[in-house]
């Protein structure tokens, strides 16, 4: 009786070596292309975000301490890891940019932990009835595009405001129109000066929320700034809060070996 011929079994290993090392190293280069494509769909947000919580873990500098002094985007260090502050700092340093500009009427008021709410009366950047910003105006927009550039504001809105008085121009049919031309003109001055464009958003108001009994403040541009969220009472892996000594420990570690 013949013997039949023995099937080989598929879950043999090839006998070239050859190949298999080829294919093994065809799997890691997949694995690497994959890896690289999730990185690169990562949002910038939470890039900065986990480089700020890096930066501040393992840098010995004090609390405060702050790595990035050029302009434009660079490595967040403690400027971000206390970013729950920066609404107060960036209100203090738009209040100082009027003192020393001579600004009457301007003020910048932080809202909650994240925003900061930076109000324009008309008389500070426009002419009555005008869209166009007045030459006047023009040091004070070179200051807030330099604040507004800084990497921990993430979003800038920018708000027309008018009081209730009709329009009486062919240009803009209603006080919409007027708003929202009056806040393109500041997008534009900011643009123009480096601030991104993709961080802020341009809205006109009208007439709908005017300051009551004030209609020279209800004519205006508000503009709010959104920080990037950062929690400040930092915690160990297990949950627990830390004390203050052990806080200190984790934001300054010891280097010796």
């Amino acid at each position: 009786m013949a013997k039949k011929d023995k099937k080989p079994n598929p879950i043999d290993p090839p006998k070239d070596i050859g190949a298999a090392l080829f294919l093994e190293l065809m799997m890691q280069m997949l694995a690497f292309f994959i890896l690289l494509t999730s990185m690169a769909v990562i949002v910038e947000e939470k890039r900065l975000a986990a480089l700020g919580s890096l930066a501040g873990t393992f840098s010995p500098l004090a609390h405060g301490a702050n790595l990035s002094k050029g302009k434009g985007p660079a490595m967040p260090a403690r400027d971000i890891i206390a970013g729950s502050h920066a609404p107060k700092r960036t209100a203090k340093e738009l209040t100082e940019v009027s003192k020393v500009l001579g600004i009457d009427g301007m003020n910048a008021i932080p809202l909650d932990e994240d925003k900061v709410r930076v109000r324009l009366p008309e008389k500070i950047a426009f002419a009555s009835g005008h869209v166009d910003l007045s030459p006047s105006s023009m040091p004070l927009m070179d200051k807030l595009a330099a604040i507004f550039s800084h990497p921990e504001v993430i979003e800038i809105l920018i708000e027309g405001h008018t009081d209730e008085r009709p329009v009486k121009s062919s240009l803009y049919p209603s006080n919409w129109e007027l708003s929202a031309a009056r806040a393109m003109s500041v997008f534009h001055a900011l643009s123009e000066r480096g601030v991104a464009n993709g961080r802020m958003i341009v809205a006109g108001m009208g007439d709908k929320h005017p300051i009551v009994g004030r209609p020279d403040l209800s004519r205006r541009v508000e503009i709010t700034l959104k920080f990037r969220p950062v929690t400040a009472n930092p915690e160990n892996k297990s949950g627990i809060r830390l004390s203050g000594g052990d806080r200190a420990a984790v934001a300054s570690p010891k280097r010796g070996f």
